[in-house]
């Protein structure tokens, strides 16, 4: 029943084209040598919002998303403290999040990056677990801090699968804690989801039940 934290997402407002989603431009901006140059301004958005609601008294952690080609093209270690130190916030508000697509070519430097910047106070989250083909085997070499588990769990293409996939996500939750880590269940969309991901034991949620992508003045009016 409160708020844990929110995500920072993109979208274009097209002049033509009107409200645009991530997945209709980024592979344009990513082909184009463009993507960091976005995913740096969202950052500072992010820190910029955060101090805001600090200065009001207010407290709240935002995860926001790294590229996989960031790993190449940024210094992050040398990016997100920079970002702290000049907006004057605590590391463990900014979290995060990484997908196992954008260290998997690189483990062992990738794991060096993440551990520097866990020792710094930042949070780092898996996004999209069980998404890719060798998730486990990834989590046994990346010490992340968060699994956020992918939506594709609670949307079965067959009636028939739904327990199995309830299943799946009881094991991976059970995984979760005997691993020390937190999860959140991505694309949770109705009551009776809730209800089972809590009796798994799962306390923390993510999804249109709760509320769809919306701009951060509303988010601020709705939930600050």
């Amino acid at each position: 029943g409160e708020i844990a934290g929110g995500e920072t997402l993109v979208r274009w407002k097209h002049p033509k084209k009107g409200l645009l989603k991530p997945q209709v431009f980024t592979s344009m901006m990513e082909d184009k040598g463009l993507i960091s140059k976005l995913d740096r301004y969202v950052w500072r958005m992010a820190c910029e919002f955060l101090k805001k609601l600090e200065n009001q008294g207010k407290k709240i952690s935002l995860s926001v998303n790294i590229s996989p080609k960031d790993f190449y093209y940024l210094d992050l270690y040398r990016e997100f403290m920079g970002l702290v130190k000049e907006y004057d916030i605590s590391p463990a508000g900014l979290k995060l999040e990484i997908t196992e697509s954008a260290v998997i070519m690189d483990v062992p430097k990738q794991a060096a990056l993440i551990e520097k910047l866990q020792a710094e106070g930042f949070v780092v989250e898996m996004d999209d677990f069980g998404s890719g083909y060798s998730s486990l085997n990834t989590l046994k070499d990346m010490d992340v801090d968060v699994l956020k588990i992918d939506m594709g769990f609670l949307k079965t293409t067959k009636p028939e699968h739904l327990e199995r996939s309830m299943t799946i996500l009881n094991m991976i939750i059970s995984l979760s804690k005997m691993l020390g880590l937190s999860v959140i269940t991505e694309g949770v969309e109705t009551q009776e989801q809730v209800v089972k991901l809590s009796q798994m034991g799962c306390r923390i949620y993510q999804g249109y039940y709760f509320s769809k992508p919306i701009p951060v003045d509303q988010f601020e009016d709705a939930y600050m």
